[in-house]
């Protein structure tokens, strides 16, 4: 989405840090499985100059929270990781925290770290402020300020909300990067403390099978005052 931010650079990252911490979960090689999401990246590239920066910046350089990276090479990585880790049939994309996929769960990995160094000044909230101040801010500093001007928060009782985001002419908008948003979401939540929390994506702004619409994702908790 957007412009590519120099933040999304730290989202890639945190990709590859993902990556690792999977691999120690699940007893890979971690050297062998990157190689293998890189060649699959190869395979998915779609043009010699997409195909050269991977080789030179994403696999054969070094990753700078302050680079400026494209925001094709998201999607593309995520793809990559899910098919390498999850193999080539498993749902790349989901519309609900409750049926996880890979790109969710990178998303979740990514708010949980950030939420400890890049954004930390930005977590000293509560879940409703988090998701009506700072997710709007996460989204610009990462995607340009025309994702971030599109958001709208508009709470929907105690513990309750709907995020309407407009993504259709963002460049790299889809329904994988619709479910990183969800883990995001959903992890960031779990940072500030709330319980029970669901993630929902009833309507997908550009999924290939619609019309393009507006994103809608509702967000429910239980505040951790209200936690036993």
């Amino acid at each position: 989405m957007g412009n590519g931010g120099s933040q999304l650079a730290d989202f890639i990252k945190g990709r590859f840090m993902f990556v690792e911490e999977y691999c120690a979960t699940n007893h890979l090689d971690p050297a062998k499985t990157v190689n293998a999401i890189k060649e699959e990246c190869a395979r998915l590239a779609d043009s010699p100059e997409k195909r050269a920066f991977l080789e030179e910046r994403m696999f054969g350089g070094t990753i700078l929270a302050s680079s400026v990276l494209p925001d094709w090479v998201d999607i593309l990585l995520l793809t990559a990781m899910s098919r390498v880790l999850r193999g080539p049939s498993a749902p790349l994309s989901t519309s609900t925290s409750r049926f996880p996929c890979l790109a969710y769960e990178a998303g979740r990995f990514n708010a949980r770290r950030q939420a400890d160094t890049v954004f930390k000044v930005l977590y000293a909230r509560t879940p409703l402020d988090w998701l009506k101040r700072t997710f709007p801010v996460i989204i610009q500093k990462c995607f340009g300020d025309k994702a971030a001007e599109r958001i709208k928060v508009t709470e929907a009782g105690a513990g309750r909300v709907s995020i309407e985001m407009d993504n259709r002419n963002l460049e790299s908008a889809s329904p994988v990067e619709c479910s990183t948003i969800i883990g995001y979401i959903h992890g960031a939540l779990e940072k500030l403390g709330a319980g029970d929390v669901l993630v929902a994506h009833p309507q997908c702004g550009v999924a290939e099978d619609r019309a393009p619409s507006l994103c809608i994702f509702n967000v429910e908790w239980t505040s951790p005052e209200k936690r036993p």
